[in-house]
C-alpha cells in the first residue's frame, strides 16, 4: 500500500460488502422481470460463482454533526469532505481539516473500527466531490492569505496543476506546497 491507498483486496472486500449491504436491504433478491417486477425466482445455475461488483460512490451530505468537531456538516458545503470504512460506515465532515484529523487516527471517533476504503472532498475550485485519495491538497493555515472556515483545512485539488497555479497569486506561497494525499500531509490538519 502506498500513499495511504487502500489495497485492491480491501475494495474488492468492500465491494462485495456494499453489494450484499444494498441487496439485502432493498430485498432485491430475486429476478427482475421485464417490467422491473421481482419475480422472486432464480433461473439455475444463476448467481453461483459471481460476484456483483457496485462501485463505491460519495453519499449526499446529511443534516448532522461532523464527525469530529460537532459543527453542522451542511454548514460549510464548499468544504464537506466524507470517509467510507470498509464495514460500509460512513463519516461525515464539515471541512477537509476535520476529514484529515479522522484520517489520522479514525478509531478515536468512535465511527467504524473497519479501515478506511474511500475518501471524498470538495474540490476548492469547482466545488465538485472528488476522491480525495487522488487529490492534491495546498496547506495554507493563515486567514490572510486564504479564508477557511475554521481550523486547519487544507484546499483540495483534484488536479496538481490547478493547485500550483492557485499559489501563483499567493505571496509566500509556492508549488512546491502542494502535496498528495498521505497519513502524513493528513496530520497536518490535527489541531
Amino acid at each position: 500500500m502506498k500513499n495511504g491507498e487502500p489495497s485492491i483486496r480491501r475494495r474488492s472486500l468492500l465491494v462485495f460488502t456494499a453489494s450484499a449491504v444494498v441487496a439485502g436491504t432493498t430485498g432485491c433478491l430475486g429476478d427482475i422481470d421485464a417490467q422491473g417486477a421481482d419475480s422472486g425466482e432464480k433461473e439455475e445455475g444463476e448467481g453461483e460463482g459471481e460476484e456483483e461488483v457496485v462501485e463505491a460512490e460519495p453519499a449526499d451530505y446529511p443534516d448532522e454533526s461532523c464527525a469530529v468537531c460537532a459543527r453542522g456538516v451542511t454548514d460549510y458545503p464548499d468544504w464537506n469532505a466524507q470517509i467510507l470504512h470498509e464495514d460500509g460506515e460512513r463519516a461525515f465532515f464539515c471541512t477537509s481539516g476535520c476529514m484529515g484529523a479522522y484520517y489520522t487516527s479514525p478509531r478515536s471517533f468512535g465511527v467504524s473500527d473497519a479501515d478506511v476504503a474511500e475518501v471524498w472532498v470538495t474540490d476548492y475550485e469547482t466545488g465538485e466531490t472528488i476522491d480525495g485519495q487522488d487529490a492534491y491538497y495546498l496547506f495554507i493555515f493563515d486567514p490572510e492569505l486564504v479564508e477557511t472556515p475554521a481550523g486547519r483545512n487544507p484546499h483540495p485539488f483534484a488536479d496538481r496543476e490547478r493547485a500550483e497555479e492557485f499559489t501563483d497569486g499567493l505571496e509566500g506561497v509556492s508549488r512546491g506546497e502542494v502535496e498528495r494525499f498521505s497519513r502524513t500531509a493528513m496530520n497536518r490538519c490535527v489541531w
